[in-house]
């Protein structure tokens, strides 16, 4: 019996081996281990029984290239193809979350372990098509990051990848209702059962494996890397996922010609709430709105709320996770963000930009400083609130004085005139769409 070694790679210093190669911008590769773009189209592209590709800045995405076996009593996945014997065994500790760089959302998620070496466990289950291994840990109990660490980037590995649905989705950290929540939707990324890694007591065998999800930026699909694909493709998916005739069902057909705006509210104690909301809806009600105020819930049912948002003219919240509802709007609704204090290239990012691209009507609703409770605390003239950029100066624990801190009581002179335009391009798409 041979004794082999072992080499143990830590993913932040991916490096080369007789087993493993990391696909890298900078990596000069032959052709055998070159993929037609990165990452590979298929995992038979490339000979080595585990690779990387640790190109990019959010993510890594790891493959096994070959027959594997999960162990879940170890989160292992061991290779069972044929191995190079004159090489030593290689190991990886891998945490499956897409923010590579943010150790504070890798603090919650599993890691897991993907080696050549051999297995002590034989085949308990045996699959037929490939696993595409993922953490629902990290920041998912974050409404935006649930789409865009999660389903968006879902989405985006497997039209990155050609697997046209015929893959299994593999998930530590298990959360029910995350599983319950989203079923609709993930069963439309796979046709076969989902798999719960975390309460398996058999072995699993897959023909191959991808370990990781890739994303392209704040709700963002890049169409030169997942076949043309875009995220009017992934706002198709849902529509045809949550409103089966392919069309909105409106909920205003018989009550009249008002234009129906859904106002987001926030009420966590967590900052950016409306102080003054119900002045707030008043004036939305009076300049022609029919108002309906939604309180995001976890456990609340992507269904109803969809066909809510779906069937409406107008979506309006302060800026934050809720502001991903737009994911949900029909194209050419209104889409208004409240944009407070400090928090203009956020919104301009990771809201304004992908409303742009799903051809939302945006309008921003900038406050001034005396709408920000952060002037009685600090005073109107103090660099928290006359210069947030210096203020901050690129140290992101001091960004949550404006996240965490601040709340907002709207100008009802200045807000009245932002809702009446707000309310022209809303009966306009209504007259227009119904």
């Amino acid at each position: 019996m041979r004794v082999r070694n072992r080499i143990l790679i830590s993913t932040n210093d991916c490096q080369q081996s007789a087993l493993c190669i990391c696909f890298t911008g900078n990596v000069n590769r032959t052709r055998e281990d070159r993929p037609t773009r990165s990452p590979p189209h298929s995992l038979s592209e490339v000979k080595r029984p585990i690779t990387c590709d640790c190109s990019h800045n959010d993510y890594d995405l790891w493959f096994i290239n070959g027959p594997t076996l999960l162990d879940p009593s170890t989160s292992t996945f061991f290779t069972t193809g044929p191995t190079i014997s004159t090489s030593p065994d290689f190991a990886v500790k891998f945490r499956p979350y897409p923010r590579k760089t943010d150790e504070r959302a890798k603090s919650k998620v599993n890691e897991l372990t993907l080696t050549s070496a051999p297995p002590r466990s034989s085949c308990g289950i045996t699959h037929s098509s490939p696993a595409i291994v993922f953490s629902t840990g990290g920041y998912t109990g974050n409404f935006y990051h649930q789409f865009n660490d999660g389903l968006l980037a879902l989405y985006i590995t497997i039209n990155s990848l050609s697997l046209n649905r015929d893959v299994i989705l593999t998930v530590t950290n298990w959360s029910d209702w995350w599983a319950q929540k989203y079923a609709h939707l993930l069963h439309r990324f796979t046709k076969h059962p989902i798999i719960n890694m975390d309460n398996q007591t058999r072995t699993h065998c897959f023909p191959s494996a991808i370990v990781g999800l890739m994303t392209h930026g704040p709700l963002a699909v890049d169409p030169t890397l997942t076949q043309h694909k875009t995220l009017l493709d992934f706002h198709a998916l849902l529509e045809s996922t949550y409103s089966p005739r392919g069309k909105h069902v409106s909920t205003l057909k018989s009550k009249g010609a008002r234009p129906q705006l859904v106002l987001v509210n926030r009420k966590n104690g967590v900052g950016r709430e409306i102080l003054n909301l119900k002045e707030a809806l008043k004036a939305i009600e009076e300049v022609g709105f029919k108002a309906i105020v939604f309180e995001p819930k976890r456990n609340g049912t992507v269904g109803d709320t969809y066909r809510l948002l779906h069937g409406s003219h107008a979506m309006l919240a302060v800026h934050g996770a809720a502001m991903t509802h737009l994911l949900f709007l029909r194209v050419g609704m209104v889409l208004g963000e409240i944009v407070p204090i400090g928090t203009d290239w956020l919104a301009k990012t990771f809201y304004e930009k992908p409303a742009r691209v799903l051809g939302l009507e945006y309008m921003k609703y900038k406050i001034e400083v005396n709408e920000s409770s952060l002037a009685e605390k600090y005073g109107a003239n103090d660099v928290v609130l006359k210069n947030p950029q210096a203020f901050v100066n690129g140290d992101w624990p001091k960004a949550k004085v404006y996240m965490k801190t601040q709340n907002v009581k709207l100008d009802m002179v200045r807000f009245r005139k932002y809702l009446k335009e707000v309310f022209v391009k809303a009966k306009r798409f209504m007259d227009k769409e119904g």
